[in-house]
């Protein structure tokens, strides 16, 4: 199994420092996220998780346009760390706007949550993914900064460290891969926070 972790494009929240609250991509956004569904076009996508926030919805539609046939589901178990606790994410009118074919999961406030909670609710997403999919399909996942380290120590199976995160700039891609050598299952960073698929033009952040 391969999942791809992907933070979402440039925001008006991560230029002006408010990075937790609804807002949408900025036009430098716009293009990281067009860069983004070209350079996984040919992968074999089977389906694609994404947050209910605007600017993960919009970038998971940019993959999304290059996969006719995969599967896109929206769940909260992806809001950002540090979202409202009683936000849930754009309306269902909205989501489908977006994302005419996907799947609404269930929604769940975040409520007030620590790190050691939201390291859970990352672990309960990995263990779901795995639950869900074929050991031999690839996923996307799409979300955020802060919560991104957090699925990808609970993909590695890595403990919960304090003051500890991993980078992840805007549309960078994770790959993480799970395979069976002899019987073993083993697991495999194959590169953290890539974004090769990105031009001088399109600024970091």
């Amino acid at each position: 199994m391969f999942i791809y972790i992907i933070r979402h494009g440039e925001t008006y929240g991560n230029l002006n420092g408010d990075g937790f609250a609804e807002t949408d991509l900025t036009p430098i956004g716009e293009k990281q996220i067009e860069l983004l569904g070209e350079r996984l076009k040919s992968e074999k996508i089977r389906k694609i998780y994404t947050s209910p926030l605007l600017r993960a919805v919009k970038t998971a539609k940019a993959i999304k346009k290059h996969h006719n046939n995969t599967k896109i589901v929206i769940d909260t178990d992806l809001l950002e760390k540090g979202t409202a606790p009683d936000y849930c994410g754009l309306s269902d009118d909205e989501l489908l706007y977006h994302l005419p074919t996907a799947h609404i999961n269930e929604r769940t406030p975040l409520g007030e949550e620590n790190d050691e909670i939201a390291y859970k609710r990352a672990k309960r997403f990995i263990d779901k993914i795995k639950a869900e999919n074929d050991f031999d399909s690839t996923v996307a996942i799409v979300a955020h900064g802060t919560f991104n380290s957090f699925l990808v120590l609970a993909a590695l199976d890595f403990p919960l460290k304090e003051n500890f995160n991993f980078s992840h700039l805007n549309t960078g891609v994770t790959l993480v891969n799970y395979l069976n050598e002899n019987g073993v299952i083993k697991t495999k960073l194959k590169y953290l926070n890539d974004t090769g698929h990105l031009t001088s033009s399109t600024r970091f952040f």
